[in-house]
């Protein structure tokens, strides 16, 4: 895009020009000065129209409005300078008009691109003009009605020109004023300021219509003297002039930025008829008084027709937009209110308070999977139907979509829109009889009020909120199994802060903030340390360090487990091998989640891992928990006997608080069962408890897998799981769950005798 001219060189090309005109007036006046003054005229006119169309070629932005602009100056010009060159005389009399009267005559087709550039213009502000050159043609025909009749014959007796002649001097000024009323329009729908160029425009076709005025009344007064007559047509030709330079300068003004443009409506789409009617009733009560030339009459006629058109054209856009309006708001299916109707009706309650029901119907997607979507459409107009017979007076009914209704109630309060509620969900309750089928349904509504500004309880986020509110509460009666929710405030605030925890726990693993902590797991017999388990952490910007009860429900309920885990698994692993390298061969535990271990990808995830980082396989422990091991049993089986096959050690957490099968004992070769700290916590006073461990731990080594007790809080506690053959524990007793830094240190000063065997791969 090329740059814009800098402000010097506009101003120095307007005097420049400025000089060159005064040059040429001062030319004209002197004696035998004439044709130089008309070459530099000449001059100045071509470099106008190069400047219309080196705009006009710049673009992007209003390329066609200067385009316009520099045909229907061209054509002006040309004329002008072929009339020039035909009479020898930059002074155009009356005797060479009748000469080359049809020339001029065809030269005002050049007001044509004038009236296009201006109706470009106008397409910068607004959506859609109405017909815009059917305005131009009754303004048309009006102007040459109103010559005909009051000026075309006195012009002829005045100059003796013929009918060409006098229609072509009359025409001129006339097309004038019709596209310089154009232009102060578009300035008073604009707005001056809002678009410079509108203004320079507007200016330029006023100082163009005063020019062209002032010659007609000049050629008009032929019989004054030489020398006035003469000075008048210098007047003139500086007057025009300065009507391009004008329209130069408006080229060189930016086109605005409009954000969203508007739509013409009320009285601007009628304004040509509003201004023609009355002209043209005018012109023909008179010419009942005073006969009118039979063009003037015709050309009334033509104009009162091209109204009554534009009226038909007008009321026929508006029966299309009403019945595109109705169709807009109008649930095809059902005949009710759609979204947008609804949304509409809620605008115009604001303040006057409303209550609202959101209805969405039970067990109808079994209706359209078993008889057809001809049967669920039905279905559909039979409940629009029922509920339409039981809607409360100046309540509206509305479709939603799908199975979903809603139902508004104008000045309602919370009270009435629950008893409204009750009584629809029994209308609904009651069976459908749909071609011989007999249908039962039921449904869940969410219920909410609002009371209005009036009222003290003004909805902060408006119709759309009160929707939403609905909608919150369709959803809570939806869980519970069915029924009518009232909108509880406190509930949705505590939903809405899930939902934005969920979507920063999403943000939060892409852009790393979730961490592993690590917990020593001790030998019992010689209180060596033999491995840790890796606990994710999640480091909130705002919130500080989170612990999994905060985020690992959401995370489980909304399939964020399986980027969960692969982040942790990574820190993990990765931390082992700077602990071996560090003289700290520790074996690493790392939890997997239900949605994990169903992942048909997860045993070469883990492959790729931990061959990645150069750890040894048996050095992983992959946790399980029995629920997740009993959810999909057969397909956990092959997934742990993948990751069996790939070298890494898996252990079943949480052990004796789920299904506790002896089965998968059996057909599972887990290396370890990770009692839970319910038992362990205890086990020092409960003989019951330590049964359970103690047959626990027999059951392990029987199978021979390692029983490792959580949760351990006391010497007393691990004391006595020794006593029951536990053989690893892990607690509070023994250390906190500990950052990766933080873990050496502590190795240091509680644990000095590193395990001998060697973990990582070559």
């Amino acid at each position: 895009m090329r740059a814009a001219p800098r402000r010097g060189t506009g101003a120095v090309l307007a005097a420049a020009f400025t000089l060159a005109t005064a040059a040429s007036a001062v030319l004209a006046l002197l004696p035998g000065g004439a044709a130089a003054a008309g070459a530099v005229q000449a001059a100045l006119w071509v470099a106008v129209v190069a400047a219309l169309v080196a705009r006009a070629v710049r673009g992007p932005g209003g390329r066609r409005v200067w385009a316009a602009f520099a045909v229907g100056t061209g054509v002006l010009v040309l004329a002008r300078l072929r009339l020039y060159t035909a009479t020898g005389s930059a002074v155009v009399d009356p005797a060479a008009l009748d000469r080359h009267g049809p020339l001029v005559l065809v030269t005002l087709a050049g007001y044509a691109a004038f009236y296009a550039g201006q109706v470009a213009l106008l397409r910068d502000h607004f959506r859609r003009l109405r017909d815009p050159w059917l305005d131009g043609a009754l303004g048309v025909v009006l102007l040459a009605a109103v010559c005909s009749a009051l000026f075309l014959e006195p012009l002829q007796r005045a100059t003796g020109t013929g009918a060409a002649a006098s229609a072509a001097a009359v025409g001129r000024p006339s097309l004038d004023v019709l596209v310089a009323v154009l232009a102060l329009t578009a300035c008073a729908l604009v707005g001056r300021r809002a678009d410079r160029r509108l203004a320079l425009v507007a200016a330029a076709l006023s100082v163009l219509t005063l020019a062209d005025v002032t010659d007609l009344v000049r050629l008009a007064g032929a019989a004054s003297p030489a020398g006035a007559t003469h000075r008048l047509s210098v007047a003139v030709d500086v007057a025009r002039l300065a009507a391009g330079a004008l329209l130069v300068a408006a080229s060189r003004q930016p086109a605005p930025v409009v954000a969203r443009r508007r739509s013409l409506r009320g009285w601007p789409v009628l304004m040509a008829p509003l201004a023609v009617l009355p002209g043209s009733v005018a012109l023909l009560l008179v010419d009942q008084h005073r006969e009118l030339p039979t063009a003037a009459v015709v050309l009334a006629f033509a104009a009162v027709g091209g109204v009554t058109l534009k009226v038909v054209l007008v009321f026929a856009e508006l029966l299309r937009l009403l019945d595109s309006h109705r169709e807009a708001v109008t649930d095809e299916l059902t005949g009710l209110a759609n979204r947008r109707g609804l949304l509409q009706r809620l605008a115009r309650t604001t303040g006057q308070g409303a209550g609202l029901l959101l209805v969405d119907l039970d067990r109808f997607k079994d209706v359209n999977d078993t008889f057809g979507h001809h049967r669920g459409d039905d279905l559909l107009r039979a409940v629009a139907a029922r509920l339409t017979a039981r809607l409360p007076d100046g309540a509206l009914l509305a479709r939603l979509g799908g199975d979903e209704f809603a139902l508004l109630l104008p000045g309602a309060g919370a009270g009435r829109a629950r008893r409204t509620a009750d009584a629809l969900l029994t209308a609904l309750t009651e069976p459908f009889e749909l071609g011989g089928l007999t249908v039962h349904l039921g449904a869940s509504i969410g219920v909410t009020a609002s009371t209005g500004a009036a009222g003290g309880d003004a909805l902060p986020g408006g119709d759309v909120e009160l929707l939403r509110q609905a909608d919150t509460a369709m959803y809570v009666a939806k869980r519970t199994g069915g029924g009518v929710a009232v909108y509880d405030e406190a509930v949705d605030r505590a939903s809405r802060e899930r939902l934005v925890l969920l979507e920063e726990l999403r943000a939060g693993i892409a852009a790393g903030q979730l961490v592993a902590h690590y917990q020593p797991q001790l030998e019992v017999r010689t209180g060596r340390v033999v491995g840790v388990e890796a606990l994710v952490r999640w480091q909130h910007p705002r919130r500080g360090l989170l612990l999994p009860a905060v985020f690992l429900d959401l995370a489980e309920e909304r399939g964020l487990t399986g980027p969960l885990t692969e982040a942790v698994l990574r820190q993990a692993v990765a931390e082992a091998v700077r602990w071996h390298r560090a003289g700290r061969p520790l074996r690493i535990a790392v939890n997997l989640a239900t949605g994990s271990l169903l992942d048909p990808g997860l045993a070469g995830f883990v492959q790729r891992v931990v061959a990645e980082a150069g750890l040894d396989p048996a050095a992983l422990l992959l946790e399980i928990t029995e629920t997740t091991l009993m959810r999909d049993p057969e397909r956990s089986r092959r997934t742990v006997a993948e990751l069996l096959a790939v070298g890494a050690g898996v252990s079943i957490d949480d052990y004796g608080t789920g299904y506790s099968s002896l089965a998968y004992l059996r057909d599972l070769p887990a290396a370890e069962l990770k009692l839970d700290r319910t038992f362990t916590a205890r086990v020092a006073h409960d003989e019951r408890s330590a049964a359970i461990v103690a047959g626990t731990a027999d059951l392990a080594h029987s199978l021979g897998m390692r029983l490792l007790a959580e949760g351990v809080e006391d010497a007393t506690t691990l004391h006595r799981l020794r006593e029951l053959g536990v053989d690893e524990t892990q607690g509070y007793h023994h250390a906190r769950p500990m950052p990766a830094a933080e873990l050496l240190a502590w190795l240091e000063r509680h644990a000095p005798r590193p395990l001998p065997s060697v973990v990582l791969q070559g």
